[in-house]
Order: C-alpha cells, then sequence, then structure tokens
C-alpha cells in the first residue's frame, strides 16, 4: 500500500512538499535585503513566468468555471429552481428555446410559468431531468469570453399522464462579467425526441453548427504570451525593435512575488484536487457499473458510510462491503460474491458532477446525477422457465464527501437520493416504484438519516454549493430543508517562504507542470467529445483531424489502423455514403476518468459510449460501450494518440435489455480484405450480452492499487 501511493502522480505533485524542500535547502541567512537592489536579468526571468503563470491560472480556472456553471444549470432545471436557473444568465444574457429568444427576466417568468405552474419546484407526478454532458469548451484569447458545445439529455412527462425523450445540442456562449462566469447564449438545437411507448426516435432536421474545428479542439486555452496585468506589473517596451521587460511597481522585490506565488500555487493544487476527486466519482460508477465490491469499498476512507436511498446507512470499509454484496436493492442476500450474474446488466452513469473542495484542502463534496440502467437476473439464474425479470431506468442524486488521506482521495460518505425507479418496458407515466427499505438480510449500522418519498412524489436533495453567480444559497420552494453551503471560491494559500531567485525558480516549475496537467485533462475531455460529435455527423476528414500522426483508432469489426491518413482512408471506405436526415445516431461519450503523465505530455482516457439511434420509421436502440483511449500533446496541440472501443450491450429503446436472449451477431464488413487493417482489434469489439465479459482498465484502483481483471499496459 505504502509503494503504492509513492507512486501515484498526482501525490507526488502535491506543493506544499515544495515549500518545504525550498526553505531547508536555503538556509536562514537567505535574507531580502540583497533582493531590494536592482532587479537582475534572472529575476526579472521569474517575474515574467509568474505573470504567465497568472494568466494561465485564471484560463484554467475559467473552463472549470464554465463547466460548472452548465452543470448547475442542469441540477436546477430538473428541481424547478427557476430563480437559480435564471440568475446564471449575464445581464444582457439570451436564451434561444423554442417559445423564442429571451433576456434573462424573460427565462425566470417562462420557466416559472409554463414547468412550474406559477410556482418554484415541480409539482407531484412531474418529472423534468434535465442533463447536460460531453462537453467541448473552448476559451477565447483573452480570456474573458468562451463557447461551449453540450450533448442534451431530457425526460419529460408526468405519472398517469405522458412520457417523452427529448435531445439535442447546446452551442453556448460565457462571459465573464464583474469578475463571474455567466451565460451569454444558451442556443439548443433539438436531435431527437419521441414520446416512451414509442418504438423509435423521431430525429430532428436542423443541424447543429459545430464552434470549433479539429484544430482547435485539442488546445482550449491558448497559449498565454506575455502578461501585463497583475500585482506585479510588467510592461512590453520596443528595446531595439526586441521585446523587452521593464519593472513598473518601484520596490517590488521576491517577498511579492513570494506572496503570489503562495496563492497560485494553492489555486494549481485545487484544480488538481477537484479532477481527482471528479476521477474517484467516475471510477466509483465504473467498478458499480461491474459489481467490483471489493474495489467499490476500496474507495472509502476505513470509517467511511454509505446511505442508498432509505435502506440504512453502512458505517467503515467491512459494512460496507457486505452491505453492497448482500443484493441492497432486492432486500435480501441472495448474491454475496462480486461481478455480475450471465443477463445482468448494473450500469449507473455519472453525470453533471460538480466538486467543490474546501478552503483546508483536505476535504471535498461532490453532487451529480446517477443514471441507472440494471436488470438483475432471477434467483434461479438466467433464462429459468416461469421467472420474470425486469429492465429498471433510475435516476438519482448523489451528494458526497471526500477526504484526503495521506496525498490520497478517499470517499468520505455516500448519499444518494433516488428521483425515480420504473419499469423499462412501461416507463414513467405508467410505473412508479417505492425506494426500497433497509436490508432484512443485512441490516444497516444506523437507520436512514432522512425520510422522504419518491417519484410520484417531489421531493429535493438539497444541494451543497453555493450559486456560481450569485454565491448565494439555493432559492428552495417553501417548507425545503436546507443544508450550509459551501462556494467554489478557494481561499486556502500556502505558507510563503520563498526567499532566494532560485526558490522562486523551483516553485515556479512544480505549479507550472502542475497548471499544465490540469490543461491536458480538459484538452483530453475535449478530443473525446469532440469525436462523439464529429461521428454523429459522418465528418470523417474532421475525425482523423482529432488524431495524431501516427496514432491509431480500431475500427468496429474490422481491426486497428494505425496512422491518422490510414484512419481517415478507413472511415471514407467504411462509410462512403452521407448520413440519411432520416437516421439518428447520437454518440454521447460521458464520465471521463482522465490521468495525465507527470510530465503532462500524455494521458490515458477512459469515457462511457451512452449512444442512441436508429432509423427515424423502425425500432431505436441503446448501445453502451467502453472507450479506453490515449492522447498526446503534439507540437503545442492535443491529440489522440489511440482509440479502444469494446460494447458492452445493445437492446431495443422500449423495454431495454431485458428483451435480449443472444448477443448481436457481428456484421460482416468488406472492408477488412478491401482494406485491411495493420493489426487486429485490441480487444472484443462486439457485444457480448447477455454474457459478461470482463472490461478492461487502463488503471489500478486510485486508493488500494487493486489490479483490475484486465489492465491495460
Amino acid at each position: 500500500m505504502t509503494r503504492f501511493i509513492a507512486r501515484r502522480t498526482l501525490a507526488a505533485l502535491t506543493l506544499a512538499a515544495v515549500y518545504i524542500t525550498v526553505v531547508n535547502s536555503q538556509g536562514a541567512n537567505a535574507g531580502l535585503s540583497a533582493l531590494q537592489r536592482p532587479a537582475s536579468p534572472e529575476f526579472l526571468a521569474e517575474a515574467r513566468r509568474v505573470d504567465r503563470l497568472e494568466a494561465l491560472t485564471a484560463r484554467v480556472e475559467a473552463i472549470s468555471a464554465i463547466k460548472r456553471l452548465q452543470h448547475a444549470y442542469g441540477h436546477y432545471a430538473e428541481l424547478g429552481l427557476w430563480h437559480d436557473f435564471a440568475d446564471l444568465f449575464a445581464d444582457t444574457g439570451i436564451g434561444y428555446y423554442t417559445q423564442g429568444a429571451l433576456d434573462r427576466e424573460g427565462i425566470r417568468s417562462l420557466f416559472l410559468k409554463e414547468v412550474g405552474q406559477g410556482r418554484l419546484g415541480l409539482a407531484d407526478g412531474r418529472i423534468y431531468p434535465h442533463i447536460s454532458m460531453q462537453p467541448v469548451v473552448t476559451l477565447a484569447a483573452d480570456g474573458q469570453s468562451a463557447k461551449g458545445r453540450w450533448h442534451i439529455m431530457a425526460m419529460l412527462g408526468g405519472y398517469g399522464t405522458s412520457a417523452s425523450w427529448a435531445g439535442g445540442v447546446y452551442e453556448n456562449q460565457y462571459v465573464r462579467e464583474n469578475g463571474v462566469w455567466k451565460f451569454k447564449e444558451v442556443r439548443y438545437i433539438s436531435q431527437y425526441s419521441g414520446r416512451y411507448e414509442n418504438p423509435g426516435w423521431t430525429p430532428g432536421k436542423e443541424p447543429a453548427p459545430f464552434h470549433y474545428d479539429a484544430a482547435r479542439v485539442g488546445k482550449p486555452i491558448l497559449d498565454v504570451g506575455d502578461s501585463q496585468s497583475g500585482d506585479f506589473r510588467l510592461k512590453a517596451e520596443a528595446t531595439g525593435g526586441n521585446g523587452g521587460f521593464r519593472l513598473q511597481a518601484e520596490g517590488t522585490t521576491i517577498a511579492t512575488l513570494a506572496k503570489r506565488m503562495a496563492d497560485l500555487a494553492g489555486r494549481a493544487q485545487r484544480l488538481n484536487d477537484e479532477i481527482e476527486v471528479t476521477n474517484l466519482q467516475h471510477a466509483y460508477g465504473y467498478y458499480a457499473d461491474r459489481k467490483m465490491w471489493d474495489d467499490v469499498a476500496d474507495l472509502f476512507a476505513s470509517d467511511g458510510t454509505m446511505e442508498l436511498g432509505l435502506q440504512g446507512v453502512y458505517v467503515g470499509q467491512k459494512s460496507i462491503r457486505r452491505a453492497l454484496g448482500a443484493a441492497l436493492s432486492t432486500g435480501t442476500p441472495q448474491r454475496r460474491s462480486s461481478g455480475l450474474a450471465e443477463g445482468e446488466i448494473n450500469d449507473h452513469v455519472e453525470l453533471q458532477t460538480i466538486v467543490t473542495v474546501m478552503p483546508d484542502g483536505r476535504t471535498a463534496r461532490a453532487r451529480g446525477t446517477d443514471l441507472g440502467m440494471t436488470g438483475p437476473p432471477s434467483p434461479g439464474g438466467f433464462g429459468e422457465a416461469g421467472t420474470i425479470r425486469r429492465a429498471l431506468w433510475s435516476q438519482s442524486i448523489y451528494e458526497n464527501e471526500f477526504v484526503k488521506q495521506g496525498g490520497v482521495w478517499k470517499i468520505k460518505s455516500v448519499h444518494v437520493y433516488p428521483r425515480f425507479i420504473v419499469d423499462a418496458e412501461k416507463g414513467w407515466a405508467k410505473d412508479a416504484q417505492p425506494a426500497p427499505g433497509p436490508s432484512r438480510g443485512f441490516p444497516p449500522d444506523k437507520p436512514p438519516t432522512e425520510s422522504y418519498e419518491i417519484y410520484p412524489r417531489f421531493h429535493i436533495a438539497p444541494l451543497h454549493f453555493a450559486h456560481p453567480v450569485t454565491g448565494r444559497p439555493p432559492q428552495y420552494p417553501e417548507g425545503t430543508k436546507a443544508i450550509p453551503v459551501v462556494g467554489s471560491g478557494f481561499s486556502r494559500t500556502m505558507p510563503s517562504a520563498v526567499k532566494t531567485v532560485a526558490a522562486l525558480s523551483s516553485l515556479l516549475t512544480a505549479t507550472e507542470l502542475s497548471l499544465e496537467r490540469s490543461k491536458a485533462y480538459h484538452a483530453s475531455e475535449n478530443l473525446a467529445s469532440a469525436y462523439g460529435y464529429y461521428i454523429d455527423a459522418f465528418a470523417w476528414d474532421e475525425t482523423a483531424d482529432l488524431f495524431s500522426r501516427d496514432g491509431w483508432k480500431e475500427l468496429s469489426y474490422v481491426g486497428t489502423y494505425v496512422g491518422r491518413e490510414r484512419i481517415r482512408q478507413s472511415l471514407k471506405l467504411r462509410y462512403p455514403n452521407p448520413k440519411s436526415p432520416d437516421f439518428l445516431t447520437v454518440h454521447q461519450v460521458v464520465q471521463p476518468v482522465i490521468h495525465v503523465s507527470a510530465d503532462a505530455r500524455s494521458a490515458k482516457i477512459r469515457a462511457r459510449l451512452f449512444q442512441l439511434g436508429g432509423p427515424e420509421k423502425g425500432e431505436g436502440s441503446w448501445i453502451s460501450g467502453i472507450y479506453e483511449n490515449s492522447s498526446v500533446d503534439e507540437g503545442g496541440t492535443w491529440k489522440l494518440s489511440g482509440m479502444d472501443l469494446d460494447y458492452v450491450w445493445t437492446a431495443p429503446s422500449r423495454g431495454g435489455w431485458v428483451h435480449v436472449k443472444t448477443p448481436p451477431p457481428a456484421p460482416p464488413v468488406a472492408l477488412a480484405t478491401e482494406f485491411p487493417p495493420d493489426r487486429p482489434l485490441r480487444g472484443s469489439i462486439a457485444a457480448p450480452f447477455p454474457k459478461v465479459h470482463a472490461v478492461p482498465f487502463h488503471y489500478k484502483n486510485p486508493v488500494s492499487g487493486r489490479v483490475p481483471p484486465v489492465l491495460l499496459p
């Protein structure tokens, strides 16, 4: 365990340790007086680096803030918090909805009237998940505005009335106004809709524009030039045709830079912590998918707790592990072993994750959406005569807590609030199941901390975070239980221990690398998301341009093609015809777990394929799969360097996976003969369900180091 933690890349870059090393190496006699003389060239060079670092920090924080803003939009919409929803918009912000172009007050009025029926919240029997996913965010050169593309999935209707799907693309604009990121424009383009009882989807007819191109998408933050802002002001001045820099603030010393670096180091650490906690939450979902209960329990602190709905609280890793194996959702200890049974699906898609790191840097909170697709086999086994099997849709909100121990983030508590549980055959207009109570076979250590009813009753799981624009607590409907909220700001700074130019340079190097790794995370997520959007549009040149010069890609049912131009040719030969307007394909690439290398030059990306589609007049489908991709910094722009997709299951859109009795046959593809691949597929690409196969992971358990059944090199 100790050896594993020592190998952790992010933990090894803990910036506090850099300060200790710097102080010990400089000695007690490195005073400030020598540095109050006229600035040396070395000092000026380091001052320029501090300015660049400050500008880069603000830009990486901007990407994080924009994602937080968009995810808050989804959480507020789902709960009918229309004042908070409208307050996300800038003073001159505009929302382009089906009712037309609306300003902030028009948006507030519309949703209060049309969806809220004149009040905050939703009426009993109403459902309104409005889930934002798959971001491509690009920042303008000045760092004051940005654009973002998102998929949106909505589940609409109500109990006893109707049930329908709606989804599309948001192409949004954002602006930094009075120091805070807000919506400048929200523009929705419908991709599909359909009533739940219908066998398929109705595709949208309006194409969604792209705000980015393939060359730009792997560089969401432009290179930061010489900044002319900040406490330490440097001004470019022409000197014989060469750009020179002159100290503008008389009396500035290394103490001034040390204070700024203390702040920047803390902000850089906060950004890394946000990513680590997001990765941890998303890894939790992947382990739950496969019922890898040992790995799930490993993610918790030794005194961690788990509360799933109304089933009570389990305390400690051992109790949590036993509870998971006891099949909590059935109330009886049917299966205590790990792993899926044949014919079983237990997918838990983690979406809209909002992470808030506390000022102490050692604790954090996360809120998100868990979209469940489950189908437990009957006690007698898959396909036994006379047994009843059901597929279930569920949606939950989680409000989890995390703690950093020994440099490693762990789960302190999981608290899942079910919003609805419905039979996938019937849908939410015709079915609404109660939240399960405590298990009889393995009772909880403590009773549930709350008592509430779920759909068709309306209930709000209180939000832990302050409003990302106003900084205020949520504006709940009257009578809603509230909890103390925390803001998205970050006040913690490292102790200022820098006393020499050499010490400043050392800290700068560590902080720059930390920021580059955060930037690489966002660039890699952009690439994974953009890939899904481009293949939806059959944009094969743009798809190929996402890859590095020597990158490789598995082509479904064919093999692996190596090199950008080979990838381009294989796609065009595999799909020679343009996309039919009557055919829907939506490749939602979600739930990333991204690990950036220690030198910030490459990354590995795990993501979930959450796909839907089919012909306009015919049966629609759901497709689930796992991407294990890689990315690389190629000349300052990030590119995909490898793409491996394993399909897991495919099923009809209505009724779902419960109807699947045999795996779908792999289609014959002539391309394998006409344009042979460079090497075979790395793994199984065909969906094996209802049989179960081990899916690969590029990482070991982030807390315990437990090795998965298939660990990629």
